[in-house]
Parts: structure tokens; C-alpha cells; sequence
């Protein structure tokens, strides 16, 4: 049977052309339908939902042909083409550009509204009052046309600043004479006749102008509420120049300007000089790929080859303003690297460094500065390797006798420099010349002293007499550090202008000077000694804080003044107030060993104290016949570091400084009336 069957299905197969039917046992037979038309339902039907009923023969179904319809069949709905990997990142590429299109009208906004911010905080309901000089135009327009020297006024486009600050050519002619005639000497990074004409710089250099401008409005007595919002407008177009990914000497110079002069903050934290000068030195950038072989930018004073000797096609001026860029990135750099207790960022054998001893005469153009300039350079220089063996041997004994022969390196490299100083001031017959060669030789002093405090914080863990080298070395440097700015600085009526680092080395001076009249290093001192470190600190505690040197208070000199006033009381020395006498006189002084002379408490820590040493010393106690002091138990340890020192400054004036807002506030109130 089986095969009988499969015989004749294999017949009817074969046999049959159009249908095929296979008869099993048990089941029912099925019949197949082959025909033209695809399988499943035509159009029609599939409308109603039914299949398609085909007679034999037939190219239409049944009910299309009862219906005269066109029996249509279904076609497969044509699938859409995956996207290729092109069209997803046109796709994702266009997206990008609605992000970056919708951000930049949010910045328009926000810089809108801060605007409006600013504005309204400095001038209040005198914004009507703004055009005080008697111009019709807007600032922008004065500005345009003013400085425009036959230029399309169409095609001009003056920095934000101009606008927003209401600065009349007259505002910014006055702006650019404080710059270059009370900044840039101190800072000797500008050349005038590269940059002190406003006309060429606003064009060729709108972030370099609005940070000049910014930074001379510090001391624009005309307008005194015009700073915060000038550099509040430079901060910005450092951040949108960082952005934009733009590299060039000028930007360079203009970071390294916001470094130098900072804006007064309540904080160290927020300081921001350390992130503008290394923007200025290790300038990095994802935008900038393109320009470089498809590499980031980075370095920008380093990838504009300002360390390399200039190529041959600059210009003779263009030349020494490179190289002095690069001498001034090498000193900032070393500067904040010794207060802020980190590695300079600059290698020490730097080429351009090394070579510098007579690139101040190299040129009839070298400025009047530049003498001064390499002068530094060559005892940073000393001091970046002192530095350096000191990191080495801080454990050695011998890092007394390191530190005495290293700070007398500088003063063998100091003699060198007077000479040459005084042969260049014959050519440049300056005054401020001779206030750069003041402030060179106060420099010099206040850095032995960093390295004389390495070694009298070594030797006072081990024992120290009141004729040790280090110590007297020590009160020296200090002392000189502050007789050059309280005689020679201070008379000018320059000192007001100098740069932020030079009120650091001044109160560091002080500081160490008040710091030998705690109990515990009285012993050391002979009491004239004392009276005369009481009586200059106290005069220099009045200096800082006068109207000659003081802009408000908040300005860095006012800050110190208070710190190192707040330092002499916790050592039972008192200013007399409202004194008759000058204040160097007016000083309630408690004598070496005198009963009512107190001891600190322990627990008022204050600088270098850092935190209690609960080791039991063997060695004699203070106070001895022959004047040796020994460490104690409870005593307090040392750090006489100047990044602890400012570290103290900061956290002691959050908490006897004023509220600065408050203070603002109220001083815009007064205005507006």
C-alpha cells in the first residue's frame, strides 16, 4: 500500500499540469491552487478581508470578476534604506550646529543681561548722564570714527568694552597715558611704540586694548566705579579668546597683564593669575587642530617660538618685543612658581635666559626698562637653583650653610648688576628708572630672605643662638626689604602702582620680623633690636594702609596692613591709636623680660605655626645665660614658606575683612545720589 501510494502521488504529479492532489489515509485530500498571481489576498479583497477564490484558467479572482474590479496584486510596501554612516554624521553634524547656534544665543543673552548688570550697578539712573563730555554720538561710534584713520566705518567693529563702558576716545587716551606712563614700568612688557597708540591696537589687537584699558581703570580717579566692570569685560574676552583658540605675541602679553595685576579677591581660591599665566605659557586649545597639522595647540608662547631666537624676517623692534615677552614669561612664571610653592612650568637651562646678560643693549631700540628686566632674570635665575638643591638636601644638616652661601650668590650677582644699572640710567635719565633700580635691589633682598627662612627654619629644630650667621643674616634681609620701600619707594608716590607681587615681598618681610617677638624667640634679640622691628613694622602698617597707597579697601596694601597689624597684637605690641606722635613713635612696648609680657596662648596659632609638636625635647629650654633656643614640647611646628604665608594672610582676612559686597553696594548708593 505504501508504495502503491507514493506511485501514484508521484504520477499525479507528473501528470497533473495546474493542481496537484495527494490522498493520505485518514486525512482529506487538498487541492493547491498554482497560478500567476502571488499568493495571498488582491487588493480587493484584502479591502474586505477575504481570500481570493480562483477559477480554473482564470487571471482574475472570482469576486473581482463579479464586482468588475482590476484584481490587483498586493505589492510589498518598499522599505526606506538604512542610513549610511555619511548621513549620520551629516545628521549628527547638523544637530552640532543647531547645539552651537542655540549656546551662542544664550551667551548673547546672558552677556545682554550682565551688561545691563553691570551697567546698572555702576551708573544706576544716571545712564541718561553717560555722554558727559557733550558727544551726541554713542561710545562706539566716537570710537569708530575716531580711530578709524580713513578705515570703512562699515567694516569696523570696536571691543565690547568701548560700548559697554562708555569710553569716549577721550576716556581711552586717558586710559592708555595711566598704562604707560604708571603700569607698564613697573611690568616692562609693552613697548609704546608698538602698543601705545590706541588707534592701531583696537584694531589689530581688541583683546590686548580691552586689557589695557581694563587694567589702567584701576587707578582712573575720574571714574572710580568703571574697574569691576572694565575687567569684568576683559575676564570675558580672555574666555572667549581661549575659545575662539586665536595664538599671537599680543595675546600673550595680554594674558600675562591679568596675571600680573589680578582683580582684589576675597579668597586665594579664586585668584585666577595662575590660570592666565599659564594660558600665556601652556596654552591649550581643541579648536585650534586645525592649524597645526591636526594637533592641539598648546605652549602659546612655546608654539610662537618665543623661546628660539627671532627668525630673520622680523623686524629689528619686532625682534626685541618677542624676546622681551619671553623674558617676562620666564620671570612671572619663576615668580608664582616660589609663591605659590609649586615647579615653574619654564625648564631652568632655558636658552633665551641663559643668554640674556647683554641683550638689554643689544639694539638702539631696547627700552629704557630692559636693563632691569635682565637683571631679574639672571637672580631668578639663582634662585630657581637654589631652589632645586634645596629640594634635594631639606633633610641634610649642612642646608644652614647651603642657604648663607646661596643668598650671598645673590649678593654677588647684585654687585655685578648696579654698575651696569647706573651706565644705563645715564642714557635713559629716568626717575622711574631709578625706582625700577630700587625695586631690583629690594627684589634681591626679599629672595635672600626666602632662602635665609629655609635655613632658620632648619636650625631652629636644632638650636639657635643669638649670634648665629642665619639669624643675623636673616633680620638683615628683612630689614632692608622694608627700608627700601618705606625710604626710597614710598616718597616717589609710585608705590600705589606697583604690581601685586611687591606688596607679597614687603609683608613677608614684616611678617618675619613680627614673628621674632613671639615668646619664644625673644631670647635672640637684644631689646634695641626689638623696639626697632616694632617701630618699622608699625610705620610700614601705616603706609600700607594710607591714601597714598592704598586705592580703597580693598586694594592688596590695605589687606596686608591689617594682617600685620593683627599679627603685632597677637605678640602683646599694640599701635597707640590717635596718637600725637607719628605712628613709628606711638608704640606701647612690652620688654624682653618683663612680667607683663605674656605668653601666646596655644591654641592662637598664627603664621608660621602649622600645628602643636607633642614631642618631649631633652635639649635646655629658652632663656638660658648663654641665649640658645631649643625646640619644646607643645611647641608649635614651623612653616616659613611663602606659600604659607599667604595661605595665613587669606584665611585670616576672610575673617576680619569686611563684606566687600556690602561695602560696594553702599559705595554705589552714595554715588547714585
Amino acid at each position: 500500500m505504501p508504495s502503491a501510494r507514493f506511485s501514484n502521488v508521484s504520477e499525479e504529479s507528473d501528470s497533473l499540469d495546474g493542481e496537484v492532489n495527494i490522498t493520505d489515509i485518514g486525512r482529506p485530500s487538498r487541492t493547491r491552487k498554482t497560478t500567476s498571481k502571488s499568493s495571498g489576498a488582491c487588493v480587493h479583497c484584502k479591502s474586505l478581508k477575504v481570500r481570493c477564490e480562483f477559477s480554473p484558467n482564470a487571471t482574475a479572482c472570482q469576486r473581482c470578476q463579479a464586482g468588475n474590479y482590476d484584481c490587483l496584486s498586493r505589492s510589498r510596501k518598499k522599505r526606506k534604506p538604512a542610513p549610511t554612516h555619511e548621513d549620520l554624521q551629516d545628521r549628527a553634524y547638523e544637530q552640532d550646529r543647531q547645539i552651537e547656534g542655540l549656546l551662542a544665543q544664550m551667551d548673547l543673552m546672558r552677556s545682554k543681561f550682565k551688561i545691563q548688570q553691570l551697567m546698572g550697578e555702576a551708573y544706576g539712573d544716571k545712564s541718561s548722564q553717560l555722554d558727559s563730555r557733550g558727544l551726541n554720538s554713542s561710545p562706539e561710534l566716537a570710537a569708530a570714527s575716531y580711530f578709524s584713520r580713513g578705515h570703512n566705518l562699515d567694516r569696523l567693529s570696536v571691543p565690547s568694552i568701548v560700548k559697554c563702558c562708555s569710553l569716549y576716545p577721550a576716556e581711552v587716551m586717558d586710559l592708555f597715558a595711566i598704562f604707560f606712563e604708571r603700569i607698564n614700568p613697573f611690568f616692562s612688557l609693552l613697548d609704546p611704540d608698538l602698543h601705545g597708540n590706541p588707534a592701531d591696537l583696537i584694531w589689530s589687537s581688541p583683546f590686548l586694548f580691552t586689557v589695557v584699558c581694563a587694567t589702567a581703570s584701576r587707578f582712573y580717579a575720574l571714574n572710580p566705579n568703571l574697574y569691576p566692570m572694565a575687567h569684568a569685560f576683559a575676564r570675558d574676552a580672555a574666555a572667549a579668546t581661549l575659545v575662539d583658540g586665536s595664538i599671537g605675541v599680543d595675546i600673550c602679553q595680554a594674558y600675562l597683564i591679568l596675571a600680573v595685576y589680578p582683580v582684589p579677591k576675597k579668597k586665594f581660591a579664586d585668584d585666577r593669575s595662575w590660570l592666565f599665566m599659564g594660558v600665556a605659557i601652556r596654552y591649550y586649545s581643541l579648536s585650534h587642530c586645525s592649524k597645526f597639522n591636526g594637533e592641539p595647540s598648546y605652549r602659546m608662547a612655546i608654539e610662537l617660538r618665543l623661546n628660539q631666537p627671532p627668525p630673520p624676517q622680523c623686524g629689528e623692534r619686532e625682534s626685541l618685543n618677542r624676546t622681551r615677552t619671553w623674558l617676562n614669561c620666564y620671570c612671572v612664571d619663576a615668580s608664582h612658581a616660589i609663591q605659590l610653592g609649586k615647579m615653574p612650568m619654564l625648564s631652568l637651562d632655558d636658552y633665551v635666559a641663559r643668554t640674556s646678560g647683554d641683550w638689554y643693549r643689544s639694539s638702539k631700540l631696547n627700552g629704557p626698562f630692559d636693563v632691569h628686566l635682565v637683571a631679574y632674570v639672571k637672580i631668578i635665575f639663582l634662585m630657581a637653583e637654589w631652589r632645586r638643591a634645596f629640594s634635594r638636601q631639606r633633610t641634610t644638616p649642612d642646608i644652614v650653610t647651603s642657604a648663607i652661601q646661596a643668598q650671598e650668590r645673590l649678593t654677588i650677582e647684585l654687585a655685578h648688576w648696579i654698575p651696569r644699572i647706573d651706565r644705563d640710567h645715564i642714557i635713559h635719565p629716568l626717575p622711574i628708572c631709578l625706582y625700577r633700580a630700587n625695586t631690583t635691589q629690594m627684589i634681591t633682598a626679599y629672595l635672600r630672605l626666602l632662602i635665609l627662612a629655609d635655613g632658620f627654619q632648619h636650625a631652629t629644630k636644632r638650636g639657635l643662638s643669638r649670634d648665629s650667621d642665619i639669624l643675623r643674616l636673616s633680620i638683615d634681609a628683612a630689614r632692608t626689604v622694608i627700608q627700601i620701600a618705606l625710604d626710597r619707594l614710598y616718597p616717589t608716590g609710585n608705590l600705589k602702582f606697583a604690581m601685586e607681587a611687591n606688596w607679597v615681598y614687603i609683608s613677608f618681610a614684616s611678617a618675619f620680623l613680627v614673628n621674632l617677638l613671639r615668646p619664644r624667640f625673644l631670647p635672640l634679640l637684644r631689646e634695641d633690636t626689638q623696639q626697632d622691628i616694632v617701630r618699622l613694622v608699625t610705620r610700614l602698617i601705616s603706609v600700607l594702609a594710607s591714601a597714598d597707597v592704598a586705592l580703597d579697601g580693598r586694594h592688596t596694601p590695605a589687606l596686608y596692613s591689617r594682617f600685620l597689624s593683627s599679627l603685632l597684637s597677637k605678640y602683646n605690641v599694640f599701635p597707640v591709636r590717635n596718637s600725637g606722635s607719628p605712628p613709628a613713635d606711638g608704640v606701647e612696648f612690652y620688654r624682653q623680660f618683663e612680667p607683663e609680657r605674656s605668653e601666646t596662648p596655644s591654641h592662637a596659632y598664627s603664621w608660621p605655626d602649622i600645628a602643636h609638636n607633642d614631642s618631649v625635647s631633652p635639649l635646655p629650654s629658652e632663656g638660658s645665660d648663654d641665649f640658645l633656643i631649643y625646640p619644646r614640647s607643645g611647641d608649635p611646628d614651623m612653616d616659613l614658606s611663602l606659600s604659607h604665608f599667604i595661605q595665613t594672610v587669606n584665611e585670616e582676612q576672610v575673617r576680619i575683612d569686611v563684606d566687600w559686597d556690602a561695602s560696594w553696594t553702599s559705595a554705589l548708593h552714595t554715588y547714585n545720589k
